[in-house]
């Protein structure tokens, strides 16, 4: 029985650094869209419901944002530590 070759582990550091950016990504404009709607909510609307089901999506979303394109410059980061192409000289 053969095993599946591993993936390099430098292939598998991009690999997760383009995932995590991509999902990041999404959480960006999810938050803007979710943030704009509130706010046009609150002053055409008025329906507390809705603004605060809004804000709370525009809230989750950038945390997740946030958090996500930290662990993507992580990613990037032990990249660049481990393989020499160093932006940080």
């Amino acid at each position: 029985m053969q095993q599946k070759p591993v993936l390099h582990e430098a292939r598998q550091l991009k690999r997760l650094n383009a995932a995590t950016r991509r999902q990041s990504h999404m959480y960006k404009w999810i938050a803007l869209v979710a943030a704009l709607d509130a706010l046009l909510v609150f002053y055409y609307d008025r329906d507390m419901r809705n603004v605060s089901f809004s804000t709370l999506v525009a809230l989750v979303c950038g945390y997740l944002w946030i958090r996500d394109r930290n662990k993507a410059r992580g990613y990037r980061r032990e990249y660049d530590d481990k393989y020499g192409n160093s932006r940080h000289e």
